[in-house]
């Protein structure tokens, strides 16, 4: 949030007409109108009426809309929009048919914050993965160990700390919003620059919001989205060790590929 109102400091000019993309309490709108905005915010879920009360409780010159924008004509031309629309990894939060479908609100000259996400991954290792590990362990007599391949299935938040970074981050892809977002698939190498165990591939996104501000869920820094995990087969690597994977979005399913797996999940 402080990175935002930042943001929107340096945006939002008296007298502007701005958007606000998936609104949810409406702290966004409220922000933009203070500084002299004239806000539409936009909302499909039912906290449109926090939204509401919050607005007229704070007396702020916005008009809260409770549709989807999918299907909302414009109401007017608009200067800007605002969207957290960030997810973990950009796809996880479902927004990006929302973002595209807001771009007819913008006029010619209309500016998104953020005006770009860029998404980042990098292999991560020494760090529990309590969703394979689990089934290592005795469970009352029982060997669980075959269900160790449905936890590599499983993709997650997890905040890591930059130590886990096992190579240098590489750039998957990067979004323009309002898009339309290219196909998400990318092969990338990574040459190791520690030892260590690789347990996974972290994802994070890097999203400049306005000159000088930049918003980041990259590992080292504690936020409540964390970085989205690929879980990988564990495996010792050492310094110089090289790795290709290919990260590739099918649907609604990722799935990651390299010398010894390939994996698929939902996030």
């Amino acid at each position: 949030m402080d990175a935002y109102e930042r943001a929107l400091r340096k945006l939002v000019r008296p007298g502007d007409v701005v958007l606000d993309l998936g609104c949810g309490t409406g702290i966004l709108a409220m922000l933009a109108a203070r500084r002299g905005a004239r806000v539409h915010a936009v909302e499909s879920m039912p906290v449109v009426h926090l939204a509401q009360q919050l607005v007229a409780h704070n007396r702020l010159d916005v008009h809260v809309h409770h549709a989807d924008i999918c299907e909302l004509a414009p109401v007017e031309p608009v200067d800007l929009i605002v969207s957290d629309f960030l997810g973990c990894f950009l796809v996880d939060d479902h927004m990006l048919p929302a973002v595209e479908a807001a771009g007819r609100w913008l006029k010619p000259d209309g500016r998104f914050c953020p005006f770009e996400v860029h998404l980042h991954l990098a292999p991560a290792g020494d760090f529990p993965l309590q969703v394979v590990d689990l089934w290592r362990e005795p469970f009352y007599g029982l060997d669980l160990a075959p269900a160790e391949a449905e936890g590599l299935r499983v993709c997650m938040p997890s905040n890591l700390g930059e130590k886990s970074l096992l190579a240098p981050p590489k750039k998957f892809q990067t979004f323009i919003p309002p898009g339309p977002a290219a196909a998400f698939d990318n092969t990338l190498q990574f040459q190791f620059t520690r030892a260590g165990t690789l347990r996974a591939l972290a994802g994070w996104f890097e999203a400049p919001l306005a000159e000088g501000v930049v918003l980041t869920n990259a590992p080292g820094g504690e936020t409540h989205w964390g970085q989205l995990i690929f879980p990988l087969p564990p495996s010792d690597v050492a310094a110089g060790d090289q790795l290709e994977v290919r990260l590739r979005l099918d649907g609604d399913e990722w799935r990651w590929s390299g010398p010894g797996f390939d994996l698929r999940g939902v996030t």
